[in-house]
């Protein structure tokens, strides 16, 4: 098992991203709620990431596997669009932090094929990381502060500006000390 990785690592690592790949918090009008969300799509070309919407059973949120030298990104067509851009964002955490870890492997039509599965009910710590990374992604902390600063401070508000569900916005303003 591979050592934990500590929040303050995995904020920075988020970060490095999301600068990398021309977000950048500081420029952002909080007041313009339609320009607060995350650009997934945009991150994810960024890191040369193919997303794909697929048919999974219910509990499968993501796959992330590597086939003749590309990624891929594979996301359940049938959850809520909060839920599809949560399981993105994890998924490009699990890519970011944990490279060299194999977590399930398929053999499909060809040997070199890797599938790294997610689903609801796996807890680890990588999963806990993975997930911590997603909300840095989703809902940076230097723009929830933005928001509430601005007088944006309500759950359902922050939510929708974000384009999470009202309860992965309670869990992160929680974690955050916001509530």
């Amino acid at each position: 098992m591979a050592d934990r990785i500590p929040f303050s690592v995995i904020t920075k690592k988020a970060n490095k991203l999301l600068l990398d790949c021309g977000f950048d918090v500081n420029s952002i009008d909080v007041r313009k709620k339609n320009d607060i969300s995350t650009d997934l799509a945009k991150i994810a070309l960024c890191r040369n990431i193919i997303i794909r919407y697929h048919d999974f059973s219910d509990d499968i949120s993501g796959v992330f596997f590597k086939k003749d030298g590309k990624l891929f990104l594979g996301v359940n067509d049938g959850h809520a669009p909060t839920r599809q851009r949560f399981t993105i964002a994890h998924e490009i955490g699990h890519h970011m932090l944990h490279t060299d870890d194999i977590l399930h492997y398929d053999d499909f039509e060809k040997k070199n094929d890797e599938m790294y599965f997610r689903a609801d009910m796996i807890r680890s710590s990588q999963e806990t990381e993975a997930n911590f990374f997603a909300a840095e992604i989703l809902m940076p902390t230097g723009l929830i502060e933005k928001c509430v600063e601005n007088g944006i401070e309500y759950v359902e508000d922050l939510a929708e500006a974000f384009k999470v569900s009202p309860e992965a916005m309670r869990y992160r303003l929680t974690n955050l000390g916001y509530l």
